[in-house]
């Protein structure tokens, strides 16, 4: 019934994960959640009472979206990126950024390069689009950056790159879901550099907490009219529109630009001085890993203490994050396989967000903007943190 090559086709390994140990803290066990990254802060207000005045919205839109709202994320992304080489015209909204991305290797007629680590899902959707993908290696001396040398064997299109990628026209597709949420406040988006072969998808999932929203998009330079206009047409034989009722919402929120900005700033100071309390912890009982600089994410590596894990019965990743759950309640998925990186690798993807902002966030934001989020507030308001990475340096030392 199925094609061949898809015989062992699988559901998105985070998702999976996620949905199993939610099963399990459901069913009563009390497990320290570091494996899924969903924000902890609440919707912002000016969004949620937009979607309260257009929740009757039921009309099919646009597959691109509507017309003031892409007029309006262009305006966010001039404001905070810089943008000049994007139009409203080749803006097309998508349930999700994930959509977009996927319609994207379907309607591509060449190869697809993914350095590693990566997202789960980019090597399934190449694989489900039937696109053949050629994994470009990184190193941690590098920060995981790909070397111009080993993307100088590109093909065709690439998910971030540097400016080698001009030289070969490279079509790059850059994944900035995570823009908003650079701790310093400045990202520098590749199609500022290399802006006629590069496609931005984006959405609201991640700085603005929306994940179920499902309300991402893709913006194509000029130079890429086919490319856009493929994508869209895709969208139109496949989820029609995005909903009606957030496009409107979005809308009336996104004029609230002073309460949006006040939003991103008290976010990624409580995301920083969590992602630096976790950093620090870890490396004291023994991993190594470069300290975040964006988002929810730290990469530990356990490869300094793996005599002792060898001793204990782990011999990989895999093994390895099977014992913290069994042994410490901590949930983790290993980098090696679900995250590209090498064989018997010891590296994880740590979410340090497994804990509920909504009370921080008022309280950074009552602090004022120059108020300094230290680790006793990091006790007071993300305490499932602190819980969790006591337990798993606990753990780490035995």
């Amino acid at each position: 019934m199925l094609r061949s090559d898809l015989q062992n086709y699988t559901a998105a390994s985070n998702l999976e994960f996620n949905n199993k140990i939610k099963e399990l803290i459901k069913n009563g066990r009390k497990i320290h959640h570091f494996g899924f990254g969903q924000s902890p802060f609440p919707i912002p207000d000016c969004f949620v009472e937009g979607l309260k005045h257009n929740a009757h919205r039921n009309e099919y839109l646009p597959v691109q979206g509507l017309r003031e709202l892409r007029t309006k994320i262009l305006d966010f992304h001039k404001h905070y990126d810089h943008f000049e080489h994007f139009s409203p015209d080749h803006i097309v909204m998508g349930v999700g950024s994930k959509e977009i991305l996927f319609l994207a290797m379907n309607v591509f007629g060449g190869e697809v390069l993914l350095p590693c680590p990566s997202w789960t899902s980019y090597l399934s959707q190449s694989h489900l689009a039937g696109r053949k993908s050629l994994l470009i290696p990184t190193y941690f001396e590098d920060k995981f950056i790909p070397r111009a040398d080993v993307i100088e064997k590109a093909r065709k299109i690439l998910f971030l790159c540097r400016d080698v990628c001009k030289k070969h026209n490279i079509i790059v597709i850059s994944d900035e879901i995570y823009a908003r949420l650079q701790y310093d406040g400045h990202y520098e988006s590749i199609a500022n550099f290399y802006p006629q072969g590069t496609i931005v998808t984006t959405g609201f999932s991640k700085w603005a907490s929306a994940g179920g929203w499902r309300t991402g998009y893709g913006m194509f330079p000029q130079e890429l009219l086919p490319f856009f206009e493929a994508v869209a047409s895709g969208g139109s034989h496949t989820f029609t529109c995005s909903p009606a009722p957030m496009q409107y919402a979005l809308v009336e929120g996104l004029d609230h630009k002073d309460e949006l900005e006040s939003y991103m700033v008290h976010c990624r100071k409580i995301l920083q001085s969590a992602g630096l309390f976790t950093h620090r912890e870890l490396l004291a009982a023994g991993a190594k890993g470069h300290a975040p600089e964006s988002a929810y994410y730290f990469m530990p590596d356990f490869d300094p203490i793996r005599a002792r894990l060898q001793e204990r019965g782990m011999n990989s990743g895999i093994e390895m994050c099977d014992k913290m759950l069994e042994e410490a309640d901590v949930a983790l998925m290993p980098c090696d396989p679900y995250f590209l990186r090498p064989a018997e690798e010891l590296s994880t993807r740590f979410c340090f967000i497994n804990f509920d902002g909504a009370d921080g966030l008022k309280k950074s934001q009552e602090m004022g903007a120059n108020a300094d989020i230290d680790d006793a507030f990091i006790r007071r308001h993300c305490a499932p943190l602190i819980e969790g990475v006591q337990a798993l340096t606990k753990w780490m030392k035995q």
